[in-house]
């Protein structure tokens, strides 16, 4: 059996050429090790992030005393094992040189065997300033890459985004990140396991599964029995298919193989389309009767593959699970952290539990950040989540012209791949995020050979291939047709509006079939901003405030959309809470286009889901993992079941969205109000919406819910809506409010018929009540944008609310909130 001698924990480090050792900590980086010292301070808080700058430049050393028990040294390998190191290091043992490092991404594994010995054995890592690495190998280079951010970022491989991002700080991140230990092997070990399902009918799955043996007998040692090993699937503690095969045994890589067939699999499924179920594939590594090594690992079964067929728009992208299409809904991922030892197994864990109650079933991981820890994957696959995974490549060309570039790209593949390859949630390989749409866009005229294509088109698709059969492999994101960034086929990234300084009802003339990334801006959350900001910090152009917003002119387009959606703010905080009540609309507005043209469009991934640092961003959690009101938009528009309205022609169209495998029975109730609570018409029908369909369930005149017709001089259109060409001016003072009931659980939605800041609103008088942990709203009048802020930090049910008037509205609380406050759309507009 192998024997695992861990060497995390305490370490020493000290910057290199000093004499002073300092106490420090593995896994971990010099940013933290010095944060608590005290030698640095929280590069999140004010202007810090300028401390972290020096670090990148220096080189560090980090050293460890450990103890070897002399009969350890009795098995045939001695494996020194580094999960992750960041990013160039050179490694000794007692003295002598083991190796070197240059890939942040990947474990790296030394032997050791002749150099560790009985008793105190010293390890020392010194780790290379990765800025003077960079700038020495840029320097050398004969060719120019384009990047954005840091010139010479694409010759590391390490996180893209430690060098900046258009929301995240530079951190460029230096230390041994994940855990440290020796491996003792006596005779062999099984490694690069793997369980696949092959094929599915309607009664059994046909699985394969492979792994390697590594022996380390000698021919002329061997007098133990032939080698053979056991694979068991289980699924509840119930073996489901189990089988022995012999495994040849001469010194170095043997292959192990086998298919077995499962009867009457339980299929793994994406979140609200079924359970997700996983099977333990356990294979032990037999010598007569002695166990030589084993392993488990979990996985599911399901089948993936991307439909792609021509349609009179183009060319579809619809994913497959199981045989069956899925609309995709979710948010792309960036790494949770600049410092990422801090992040631990239950942060992953809450992360995604907070995606799968936001009723989202995919996540991509973005190209800029980094391979994600196993928690996260472990997660995803237990909740439902599907993973669009990206290769670390973003934003840049690559230098794959060179020999040793090419050789790291493919060590990097091959470690990724077949380190991750048997969760189910997992999905898709992508090679890179935004390279072909951005030679194609704007670099080949500066560099007119795409640098870096030979990765995507030739090593990555060539290795998904041989190592992982069981999921698709797509060239970049986005991709697809004549143009990378086509609407007509492939994903899109939809970024006319935000960056395009364009109103978000021009999302509703996209047409693309799987949109991969579109975006708006928001604040984080107001105790956040609390949490990096001084009294004096607290307004829209303080360097602080701008510093914490890296897009370029950020603070000027949250302040341009606002004020052109809403009005103008009449205080910072009340600018914090409008910028998340615009992005919740425009997000809402988008997604619920695309939604409608299920499966026209595929799929609807936001930009983005969380933040590496508290910053104002296109997220929907902060830092903090704080709820800001997209987050509560996306549970109710990615619902499942989900009621739209729209006005078609003269006509209020009512459309019912299902996701479920099922037909839904129930009723809807459409009421429309005056701004001033009047109720106008109520109308209440039976409903049978179609399975994993969109259903056309009633067209109404506006006469039939009581809107008469008043005429307005000048037409403005409205969010959502095709307004008639002689704008109505009694839907400016109108507001149609629709409930889904099914089984029990209800699903409420409405529309307005303008822009917010030209309704005729009226302030609301909201009674609030609270008893315990739940919170009560009632209104007298339509209230739009309604933010309740408590005087402790805790998780609320739901926030960013739009009331129906005199309908009380229940929130529960995490625990006891303290003080209430409650904020609306009128109360935070400014009159000037």
């Amino acid at each position: 059996m192998i024997k695992r001698i861990d060497l995390c924990g305490q370490w020493d480090f000290k910057e290199a050429d000093t004499e002073a050792w300092k106490k420090g900590a593995v896994p971990g980086c010099v940013q933290l090790d010095l944060m608590r010292l005290g030698e640095v301070p929280d590069p999140f808080y004010g202007l810090n992030e300028i401390h972290m700058h020096r670090l990148e430049e220096k080189e560090w050393v980090y050293r460890k005393e450990f103890v070897i028990q002399g009969g350890d040294l009795a098995d045939k390998q001695v494996d020194l094992v580094f999960e992750g190191i960041d990013t160039y290091a050179e490694v000794y043992l007692n003295g002598w040189y083991v190796g070197r490092a240059e890939n942040m991404f990947i474990p790296y594994r030394y032997d050791v065997v002749d150099i560790v010995k009985p008793g105190k054995n010293i390890l020392e890592v010194r780790l290379l300033s990765p800025l003077t690495t960079i700038k020495d190998l840029e320097r050398k280079s004969p060719i120019v890459l384009q990047s954005s951010c840091e010139s010479a970022r694409p010759y590391i491989r390490k996180a893209q985004y430690a060098y900046g991002w258009d929301w995240g700080p530079r951190i460029a991140q230096v230390g041994l990140w994940r855990p440290v230990y020796l491996e003792l092997i006596r005779y062999a070990r099984i490694v690069a396991p793997f369980c696949y399902t092959e094929s599915l009918t309607e009664n059994s799955a046909r699985v394969r599964v492979t792994a390697t043996v590594e022996s380390f007998m000698e021919d002329e040692e061997r007098e133990m029995p032939a080698l053979e090993a056991a694979i068991s699937i289980s699924l509840n503690g119930a073996v489901q298919a189990q089988a022995r095969v012999p495994v040849r045994d001469i010194r170095g890589e043997n292959a192990l193989e086998a298919t077995l067939t499962i009867r009457n699999p339980q299929l793994w499924w994406p979140n609200g389309m079924g359970q997700q179920p996983l099977y333990d594939v356990h294979i032990t590594l037999l010598s007569g009767n002695k166990r030589v090594d084993d392993i488990s690992f979990k996985t599911g079964i399901r089948t993936v593959e991307i439909l792609q067929e021509s349609d009179r728009e183009g060319r579809s992208f619809i994913f497959k699970v199981n045989g069956v299409k899925v609309f995709a809904k979710g948010a792309d991922w960036v790494p949770a952290d600049n410092l990422l030892p801090r992040l631990t197994r239950e942060d992953y864990y809450r992360y995604i539990k907070l995606a799968q109650e936001a009723n989202m079933n995919m996540l991509r991981i973005w190209g800029g950040g980094i391979y994600e820890d196993p928690a996260f994957y472990d997660a995803c696959d237990e909740m439902g989540i599907m993973v669009w995974q990206d290769f670390m490549y973003a934003c840049a060309q690559y230098p794959d012209e060179f020999d040793w570039f090419q050789e790291l790209a493919r060590g990097e593949a091959e470690a990724v791949m077949i380190a991750l390859r048997n969760h189910p949630s997992i999905v898709l390989w992508c090679g890179n995020n935004e390279n072909n749409w951005g030679f194609d866009e704007w670099w080949k005229v500066g560099q007119p050979k795409y640098l870096g294509n030979y990765i995507y088109r030739e090593i990555l698709p060539e290795l998904c291939a041989e190592l992982d059969p069981s999921r698709p492999y797509w060239v970049s994101s986005p991709y697809g047709g004549e143009h990378p960034n086509s609407p007509t086929e492939g994903d899109r990234h939809s970024w006319t509006v935000w960056s395009g300084w364009q109103d978000y009802s021009g999302y509703l003339s996209d047409t693309g079939r799987f949109l991969s990334e579109f975006g708006f801006q928001a604040m984080p959350t107001w105790k956040t901003v609390l949490s990096y900001t001084a009294p004096e910090d607290r307004h829209v152009l303080s360097p602080v405030v701008l510093s914490h917003n890296k897009m370029t002119e950020g603070m000027e387009r949250l302040t341009r959309f606002m004020v052109g959606r809403l009005g103008f703010p009449k205080d910072f905080q009340s600018f914090v809470y409008l910028s998340q009540f615009n992005q919740a609309e425009a997000i809402k507005t988008g997604v619920e286009h695309w939604r409608l043209r299920k499966f026209m469009t595929a799929g609807t991934l936001y930009w983005q889901f969380n933040d590496c640092w508290p910053v104002a961003s296109w997220s929907c959690l902060d830092y903090y993992k704080r709820k800001k009101g997209l987050y509560y938009y996306s549970r109710k528009f990615f619902a499942p079941l989900w009621p739209v309205l729209r006005l078609e022609e003269g006509h209020l169209v009512l459309y019912g969205l299902n996701d479920r495998l099922q037909e839904a029975k129930g009723h809807v109730r459409i009421t429309t109000y005056n701004l001033d609570g009047r109720q106008l018409a109520e109308k209440t029908l039976p409903v049978t919406l179609l399975a994993n369909d969109v259903t056309k369930i009633a067209s109404f005149s506006l006469t039939d819910l009581g809107i008469g017709y008043s005429p307005r001089v000048l037409p403005v259109d409205g969010n959502g809506t095709t307004l008639p060409k002689e704008h109505n001016g009694e839907l400016l003072d109108t507001v149609a409010f629709v409930e889904l009931s099914v089984d029990g659980e209800s699903y409420t939605n409405y529309l307005v018929f303008d822009r917010f800041r030209v309704l005729r609103l009226r302030p609301p008088k909201i009674a609030v009540e609270v008893k315990g942990r739940t919170i009560t709203l009632t209104s007298d009048v339509p209230a739009f944008g309604v933010f309740v802020e408590t005087e402790r930090d805790v998780d609320l049910s739901d926030n960013c609310l739009n009331l129906e008037p005199g309908k009380p509205y229940g929130i529960e609380c995490a625990g006891e909130p303290g003080g209430v406050a409650v904020y609306d759309l009128t109360a935070m507009i400014a009159i000037v």
